[in-house]
């Protein structure tokens, strides 16, 4: 989960799943309530209208210049519903006493409700609106209070009233909240998945990036290379000039230390022979001057094989080997080292030529060097490392010694002539490619050194 956390798409993706919801639940949730309130709105004008017409057609009775009642004149009402028994909508007239002096044709099976328990407070002059449960289902109220006056003056309330079903209202609110969220569920899958289209082709430059540095990395180019979204070429572009500046400090660098050598190196070689052809050679200075000699190589040979992890290239061994076996084949002819050479049809390593080449060479140097008849180099794929193994039938390594002898200065045999480095210098190299290196008995007889180089270079 947590890898693939680290992946921007899955992050803004999960950001999407997360606020969609809850954006989309909000607006379902106000659109929800501004419906709810229109339906709430034209209720009330209908009953509103209702209303009107009662009053419209409402007369009064008197007797003795007084109000008595009211009658409606209209036989039959112009709302069709009025006239409809149990239709949901009843109009009724209460007098002053909440007693009912009128009720529509579509009442006239019902009982009249109580008018105290239908309004706490009248407002005369004011509709009214409540909801209420009758017969254990909602209602709406809308009532409206007229003090009719007589001839002399003298007012008489009268309640006009219209009750009218919650069933439609509710039936209409509940299909629309079923198209709504309906409707907000299919936009939300349709948004997740327009997101997660515009995210691959957003980031698919992204992608095309990686690859880039991937073939640089593994040493397909020298560079990144290709076409990028102008937001990421200028970091394209200051990385190329990145890699170019490091790989030109990188050259004079070697070159500056090939100068050091030679410069060096020769001075330290006319005094080692005009040491040794003194009639009385001073050991001391002799030493000191094969040392200062050692520091030398080793040093310059620690610099060129330092590498900047991520610009490796791939260096393929068999020629390499192929070099080395004739070069040393010549240097030891009077031993006549039987040769034998197998590697694997895909053997490459990620680093750079001069390190391989430095590495493999001191270790062929050390079994031409002890071996006694027989040299053998393989090479084998194990878990996207390369394993080469360099075996002779020399007298082999020990193994309590076989750590100490990589590291600087350390020779097991000094009859043969060296100065104890190239074995270090070799496990520097494998260590500075993360790589590892062992000593083993080979089947010859004499030592196996297992090197397992990385075929790619880590993706950190």
């Amino acid at each position: 989960m947590g890898s693939r956390l680290g992946s921007i798409a899955a992050r803004l993706l999960l950001a999407s799943a997360l606020l969609l919801p809850l954006f989309l639940g909000l607006t379902g949730f106000f659109l929800d309530r501004a419906f709810e309130n229109s339906l709430e709105v034209a209720e009330r004008a209908r009953l509103r209208g209702h209303l009107n017409l009662l009053m419209s057609v409402a007369e009064p009775e008197t007797k003795n210049d007084r109000i008595t009642g009211l009658r409606v004149t209209s036989v039959t009402l112009s709302e069709a519903d009025f006239e409809h028994p149990n239709s949901g909508l009843y109009g009724y007239i209460f007098n002053g006493d909440a007693k009912a002096v009128w009720h529509s044709n579509s009442a006239a099976l019902n009982t009249p409700p109580n008018y105290k328990s239908l309004a706490k407070s009248d407002t005369p002059g004011r509709m009214l609106f409540s909801e209420k449960t009758l017969d254990n289902k909602p209602h709406f109220i809308a009532r409206y209070t007229v003090n009719w006056e007589d001839t002399n003056g003298n007012p008489t309330p009268f309640h006009f009233v219209v009750i009218h079903s919650a069933d439609e209202y509710n039936a209409e609110l509940s299909a629309y909240r079923n198209e709504l969220w309906r409707w907000l569920g299919a936009a939300g899958i349709f948004l997740l998945i327009a997101q997660t289209l515009i995210l691959r082709w957003g980031l698919r430059p992204l992608g095309k990036l990686a690859v880039a540095l991937k073939a640089m990395q593994s040493g397909d180019t020298s560079g990144i290379e290709g076409e990028h979204p102008k937001e990421l070429q200028r970091i394209v572009n200051n990385l190329n000039q990145v890699l170019d500046r490091e790989q030109a400090l990188r050259q004079r660098y070697r070159n500056s230390l090939a100068d050091l050598a030679h410069s060096l190196k020769t001075p330290l070689a006319v005094l080692q022979s005009k040491i040794n052809q003194s009639a009385n050679p001073d050991n001391e200075l002799s030493e000191q001057v094969a040392r200062m000699s050692q520091v030398v190589t080793y040093q310059l040979q620690r610099a060129v094989s330092s590498q900047q992890k991520g610009t490796f290239r791939r260096t393929r061994i068999e020629p390499i080997a192929q070099r080395l076996f004739a070069t040393l084949q010549k240097v030891y002819a009077d031993k006549h080292m039987q040769q034998e050479l197998e590697l694997a049809p895909n053997s490459l390593v990620a680093g750079d030529e001069q390190d391989v080449m430095e590495l493999v060479g001191n270790l062929l140097e050390n079994a031409f060097k002890y071996g006694k008849q027989q040299v053998r180099m393989t090479s084998a794929v194990e878990d996207n490392r390369l394993r080469i193994d360099i075996e002779d039938d020399g007298p082999g390594v020990p193994e309590d010694q076989r750590e100490r002898i990589l590291e600087r200065g350390q020779r097991l045999d000094t009859s043969i002539p060296g100065q104890g480095i190239g074995l270090s210098v070799a496990a520097e190299i494998v260590r500075s490619y993360e790589g590892d290196i062992r000593i083993l008995t080979s089947d010859l007889g004499g030592a196996r050194f297992s090197i397992f180089l990385p075929m790619t270079p880590d993706a950190d």
